[in-house]
């Protein structure tokens, strides 16, 4: 036993043994947690065979889904996420380029416009998300009642319903159109590549009838010409749908036609595009002053206007900074976006806690819910860091 001790005392003079010591421990103590965690989780129900059961609720919302409360819970799950993704989208959309034009603002040499900048930035980026959503959704209800729309002209119409906008109906063969003009259009890019990149080898431009022009202008005129065309060959596929606000014959005012912008959804889109656009646009302004002042002023050396140093020049060094925090950002937006249950948009979120309060299994919901935004993570990640390799790869 002492021979024991004293071998023991031996090895752990060492700090390498003492470290190694100190993690096995850690370890076992690791293991046995998680072991605990898992016999527990065998004696709890976590089967999602219950979402194959009739929902019961309605949405109102239901983007390119035709949910109906007859439906299974997996189709009410589904139309939740369908929900999120379509204001995630739009919103990642629209705070880039409020972002990235009030970042550009920030460094106005206009002092009205960089102080209005400034003051949006530092009012907003300071404000609860949570209280600015709520904030939005009482300015949106607090619009005329659908009897006194504001409408413009049979183009749209604005009222405590939500904004009605012209949209697009299509025919038999609109869909059709539509996936042929898809595959044009990737065509046109395709081609459009393939002449710039000739054009910076060989320094010759593409040449009609002896005309010489850019790829990028040579793809547009393509796909245009193209869709012109096909537009007539198709039998006009698509058409505008006007708003249309009508009394029926029981002195109900309704609304039918066009594309609805819902109190709800236009609560939540605004609050994330004005909150999350205060941290890029921080994060464009902090990148362009990264950048050497000789770029600025070598750009306006040669003649540059101010637009072309900023958009030619400045901009595409900047991005090599701007991704990475900008992808955070995006991230963000995505999981705030589960805010939206306060004002009853049928997001991911809520639709998820309406089904665990009918079926009562909280608990595998919860990892269904943890893992559809883990996955929505993970994609923006992957394209992000897609866009980032390919603006930090040398020579491009």
């Amino acid at each position: 036993m002492r021979n024991f001790f004293y071998s023991t005392m031996q090895w752990s003079r060492l700090q390498r043994n003492r470290n190694l010591a100190i993690q096995g421990v850690f370890l076992f103590f690791v293991i046995i947690f998680g072991l605990y965690l898992i016999f527990q989780a065998f004696e709890l129900e976590i089967s999602l065979s219950h979402f194959s059961s009739r929902a019961g609720f309605g949405l109102s919302h239901t983007f390119l889904t035709d949910y109906t409360s007859n439906d299974s819970r997996w189709n009410a799950y589904f139309t939740g996420v369908i929900n999120t993704i379509r204001v995630c989208l739009v919103a990642i959309l629209l705070t880039t380029i409020l972002g990235t034009i009030m970042g550009v603002a920030r460094l106005s040499k206009n002092f009205l416009i960089s102080r209005i900048a400034w003051i949006y930035v530092e009012v907003l980026r300071n404000t609860p998300l949570l209280i600015q959503i709520i904030f939005w959704q009482i300015i949106f209800l607090q619009l005329p009642h659908i009897s006194k729309a504001i409408t413009f002209g049979s183009t749209s119409a604005i009222s405590n319903r939500g904004i009605l906008l012209p949209w697009m109906s299509t025919n038999t063969n609109g869909q059709l159109w539509l996936i042929f003009m898809g595959i044009i259009a990737l065509a046109s890019l395709s081609l459009s590549y393939f002449f710039n990149k000739r054009e910076d080898k060989t320094g010759k431009r593409a040449s009609i009838l002896g005309f010489s022009i850019s790829g990028n202008l040579l793809g547009i005129l393509i796909f245009g010409l193209i869709g012109v065309i096909t537009f007539f060959a198709f039998g006009q596929p698509l058409s505008l749908d006007f708003p249309l606000i009508h009394q029926n014959t029981k002195g109900t005012w309704l609304q039918s036609g066009g594309f609805e912008l819902s109190p709800e959804f236009s609560a939540i889109l605004f609050a994330l595009v004005i909150y999350t656009g205060t941290f890029i646009t921080e994060i464009v302004r902090g990148s362009i002053q990264a950048l050497s002042k000789g770029q600025t002023e070598a750009a306006q050396a040669i003649g540059l206007s101010n637009y072309q140093v900023t958009s030619l020049v400045v901009l595409p060094q900047a991005l090599r900074s701007i991704i990475p925090p900008l992808t955070n950002q995006y991230l963000n937006l995505t999981k705030n976006s589960s805010l939206a249950v306060v004002i009853a948009y049928p997001d991911l979120f809520m639709v998820s806690r309406t089904i665990m309060n009918n079926s009562g299994h909280a608990l595998p919901v919860f990892f269904l819910i943890l893992f559809t935004y883990l996955t929505l993570s993970l994609f923006i990640s992957i394209v992000m860091n897609l866009i980032n390799r390919r603006v930090t790869r040398i020579g491009t």
